[in-house]
């Protein structure tokens, strides 16, 4: 018996051929520097940076890889949104042109961008409809949204916490989200994947194999934290470290844990607004 047009069966083989030519894509895409190529698209283009500021006022204009600023110097315009109000007071006197706003409530925005940055951001909203709603009422037509996000199926992380028995994660996260969960969520808010990319730099499982409770990294300072670390200890980590690296990744290689899906921590979406037939 033949299933009717739109029944579950359908709608299982659809989500099936989708996912298979969406690995494919991502497969088939040659990794990109992230920064590179954000800039690239944004070159004389009306830019909205969503979640714009890097921890603060201060750390972002002491980073020379702060990417607000580096678009800003290639666009026709690029104004930026954050919730982090009195680091958007500090950055406006520098002479940025930043909003306070909730990215997952309607934002006071009366125009509207050729390009819409959500760099590292989805990964902490709760509310993805108020965002995609956004993104969509202030996107130019054949404006696209770019989004850059942690890729969950990264042999590293999954390793961090199977030799450290520990999570490695931002605290402020609250989900992860794989190409193919992206690929079902933007097309709920009528989106879809134009292109995507792993990106290029990925942190290394050896340069924190001996984090602990004395010697962390601090994501939000972007530098190491010692208590107590004596000079022997740091010098015993360089050894640790070397040699971990060093038999790390035959161990990958011998266990298929270095294909593509897994190579890269994080990956990079271009979405197109949905284009819908008239009749």
């Amino acid at each position: 018996m033949t299933s009717n047009p739109g029944s579950y069966n359908d709608k299982i083989g659809e989500f099936m051929i989708d996912k298979f030519s969406l690995a494919y894509k991502i497969k088939k895409s040659k990794p990109v520097d992230k920064i590179e190529f954000i800039i690239d698209k944004c070159r004389n283009k009306k830019i909205l940076d969503l979640g714009c500021i890097r921890h603060s006022a201060e750390f972002s204009l002491k980073d020379p890889d702060w990417l607000h600023k580096k678009i800003l110097s290639v666009a026709e315009e690029a104004v930026g949104v954050d919730y982090l109000a009195e680091e958007i007071k500090k950055l406006n006197n520098y002479g940025y042109d930043i909003m306070y706003g909730d990215v997952t409530k309607p934002l006071n925005i009366n125009k509207k961008f050729d390009i819409i940055i959500a760099g590292d951001l989805i990964e902490h909203l709760t509310n993805f409809e108020g965002f995609f709603l956004n993104c969509k009422n202030m996107l130019v037509e054949n404006g696209i949204l770019i989004i850059t996000t942690p890729n969950p199926f990264y042999t590293d992380e999954y390793h961090y916490v199977a030799f450290k028995k520990n999570y490695l994660i931002n605290p402020e996260h609250t989900c992860w989200i794989d190409p193919m969960c992206l690929n079902q969520l933007c097309s709920r808010f009528d989106f879809e994947i134009d292109m995507i990319y792993f990106i290029k730099k990925s942190w290394k499982l050896n340069g924190l194999i001996c984090e602990n409770e004395n010697h962390f990294y601090d994501i939000f300072l972007d530098k190491w934290v010692n208590q107590n670390y004596s000079e022997f200890q740091k010098f015993f980590e360089k050894i640790i470290k070397g040699l971990f690296k060093f038999f790390y990744w035959p161990f990958k290689a011998i266990t298929c844990c270095n294909s593509i899906l897994v190579r890269y921590s994080d990956y990079l979406a271009v979405l197109k607004i949905k284009k819908i037939l008239m009749k």
